[in-house]
């Protein structure tokens, strides 16, 4: 009889854990403390220096740093718990489109905004 419920048992963990691990559905990372509505995206204009973009935007998705200067991007998703508001992605789309929202600053090597677009 123990050997029977032993059986029952080891075979009834096997398919908890064979069911349990099938791949599940990943949500994307978002950066750490980083909802920023509209109306913060739109405080940042050209002219301004790079510390304050960094300061109202938070930690760029993508930085990448040239001679010239550096190109800073933000790519975001809509939160479903505030009207106009948005959160960072931790990393770059694997696919961008036109519905993709995104925030791209052109910084030069003093540290002043040259470009600033975005699509919220």
């Amino acid at each position: 009889m123990k050997r029977i419920l032993s059986a029952i048992l080891f075979v009834a963990v096997l398919l908890i854990g064979a069911c349990s691990s099938e791949e599940k559905k990943s949500e994307p990372a978002y950066q750490p403390n980083s909802d920023i509505r509209t109306i913060e995206a739109s405080m940042i204009k050209e002219g301004d220096k790079r510390i304050k973009a960094e300061a109202v935007l938070g930690t760029p998705t993508v930085e990448e740093n040239t001679q010239d200067g550096s190109l800073l991007e933000w790519y975001m998703e809509s939160t479903t718990y505030q009207k106009n508001s948005y959160k960072t992605l931790a990393e770059k789309p694997s696919r961008i489109n036109e519905n993709t929202k995104f925030i791209r600053v052109i910084v030069d090597k003093k540290g002043v905004i040259k470009k600033y677009e975005y699509k919220l």
